[in-house]
Parts: structure tokens; C-alpha cells; sequence
């Protein structure tokens, strides 16, 4: 009676670690764009002065529209992409001589839709890190932010 019991506790651990797995391989991003893209800077240049002011230093837009990826001064947020655009690939770093915008998947025949999408993600992600940089202030002068 032994023998099944322990064979049932090992099927089902073998299975929960399969599904963890799989969960974990599907929510990985890709590898991160590395054509530099000279159109999309120019099209993300209006806003880099307020990214750098805010203490970015990256936009990660994942191709699968589901999420944006923002690293700062003081960690990384996240937000949705938002809803209704077409689906964009790219990274915008804001270095200190300037933007880059780096995509291996953007052709000029896409150009309005990146566009679109720059004009729409960055001035919420520069919004969201205001908002957020506010907060950890905040939090550090005693403030509690809660």
C-alpha cells in the first residue's frame, strides 16, 4: 500500500513541476532588439529629456503587445501595453549623449504603427515613473506612502 501512495506523491510532483516550467518558459522575453533604428530615435527624441530627468534608463516593449518593461535609477516597473495598438518590438535607451532606439523587427512599411506606439507608451511610462519616484520619496522621508 506503500508503493502507490508514494507513486501518486511522485506523479503529482512531477506534474507540478511541469506546468511550473512551462509557465516560466512561456512568460520569459525574448532576447532584447539590437538593430540600432535611426527613424525610431528620431520619433522617441521629443521625450528624452523628461525620461532622463526621471531617472530612465530603458523602455523594454515586447513584441507579444502584452507588457512594457521600464528600468530606472531605483529598479525596474512594469506596465500593460496599451490596448487597441498593433504590436511593436523595440528598446529605447536613454543614454547620456541621447536616445537610442534599438528593433529588430521594425521596417519603414511599420513606421506608423511604432509610431503610434512611442506616442502612446512614453508619456505613460514617463508619467508612471514620476508617480513612482514621488512614492519612494516619499517612503524614504518617513512618509509611509500606504
Amino acid at each position: 500500500m506503500i508503493v502507490p501512495a508514494l507513486q501518486r506523491f511522485m506523479v503529482r510532483g512531477a506534474l507540478a513541476a511541469a506546468v511550473a516550467l512551462a509557465a516560466v518558459s512561456c512568460a520569459s522575453p525574448g532576447p532584447a532588439p539590437s538593430t540600432v533604428q535611426p527613424a525610431l530615435s528620431a520619433m522617441a527624441q521629443p521625450y528624452y529629456t523628461e525620461m532622463q530627468g526621471a531617472g530612465i534608463a530603458s523602455v523594454q516593449v515586447f513584441g507579444n503587445g502584452a507588457r512594457v518593461r521600464v528600468s530606472t535609477r531605483v529598479g525596474e516597473v512594469y506596465l500593460r501595453y496599451p490596448s487597441g495598438l498593433a504590436p511593436t518590438d523595440f528598446v529605447v535607451y536613454v543614454e547620456p549623449q541621447g536616445i537610442e532606439v534599438d528593433s529588430d523587427a521594425y521596417t519603414a512599411a511599420a513606421g506608423a504603427q511604432y509610431e503610434a506606439a512611442i506616442k502612446a507608451v512614453l508619456p505613460q511610462v514617463i508619467t508612471l515613473v514620476k508617480d513612482n519616484n514621488r512614492r519612494i520619496a516619499q517612503q524614504g522621508a518617513g512618509g509611509g506612502g500606504r
